[in-house]
């Protein structure tokens, strides 16, 4: 059990633990975490990092197009 939160890049690899900011060594990326879990941001500005940008600019390029769904009518029942 480690007693910080495992931060993540966009693409589920592991960015690193907040453990490891304080100067404290983490349990293992493996091990649950206290903290829980967040996406890996550039503080103060909250912008992604160069790996999670790549990641999303290739999500983006896959990503299936836009198709709303079609709206159905009531029908007034009497």
């Amino acid at each position: 059990m480690c007693d910080g939160c495992l931060v993540l890049h966009r693409d589920g690899a592991v960015a690193f633990c907040s453990e490891e900011l304080d100067g404290r060594r983490c349990a293992g990326y493996d091990h649950p975490h206290l903290g829980g879990y967040m996406s890996c941001r550039v503080a103060p500005r909250a912008v992604r990092c160069r790996r999670c940008e790549h990641a999303m600019q290739f999500r983006l390029m896959i990503a299936p197009g836009f198709v709303p769904e079609p709206v159905l009518e009531a029908v007034a029942v009497n």
